[in-house]
């Protein structure tokens, strides 16, 4: 029986040419993001290139963020959708950028939340977020750090997980939640 490997970075990544050699048909030259979400990282698994070459040019169905990365899950999610504000902060918690990215919850927890947004977030930021109808008085805003980013099945946008670095928010989502 064949053992799989697991690489920790894409195996068709080429460091010094910094491109793709997955395509035999030409090269594919990742942009800077795609190069630290995938090509530098295990998650070069959920590449498209490289699925597709996996796959004899047939992309697989794609997995659930909870498959990907593994159900690491420490309480129940709860289908919600809620709609909100999203700023990046440094990791010293001050804003970087006054601009916010809007997105909508897919599910809540009381760890966490998962979320749709058109802004690609890099894994271990910092994210404030305020909720636009707040759920209660207690969660009208709190910080997060983003466990993972993948795109969403229709490339405009990416799923995020989220989790919660504040223990009163981690609170006042198990009050509203009823956990």
């Amino acid at each position: 029986m064949k053992k799989k490997v697991r690489h920790m970075v894409c195996p068709f990544w080429s460091p010094i040419a910094k491109i793709c050699k997955v395509q035999a048909t030409g090269l594919f030259i990742p942009l800077d993001d795609h190069i630290q979400m995938y090509c530098k990282r295990p998650e070069h698994i959920l590449c498209q290139q490289y699925r597709l070459s996996q796959d004899g040019g047939q992309e697989t169905e794609k997995a659930g963020p909870e498959i990907q990365a593994g159900n690491r899950r420490q309480y129940p999610r709860v289908k919600s959708s809620h709609q909100l504000t999203l700023v990046r902060l440094s990791t010293s918690g001050h804003v970087i950028s006054q601009d916010s990215s809007r997105a909508s919850t897919l599910d809540l927890s009381s760890g966490g939340m998962c979320l749709t947004t058109r802004e690609m977030l890099m894994n271990d930021s910092m994210i404030q977020f305020h909720f636009k109808n707040s759920l209660s008085s207690s969660l009208k805003s709190g910080l997060a750090r983003v466990k993972w980013c993948v795109p969403a099945d229709n490339d405009l946008e990416y799923h995020v997980g989220l989790a919660f670095q504040n223990d009163q928010v981690i609170q006042a989502m198990s009050d509203y939640l009823g956990s």
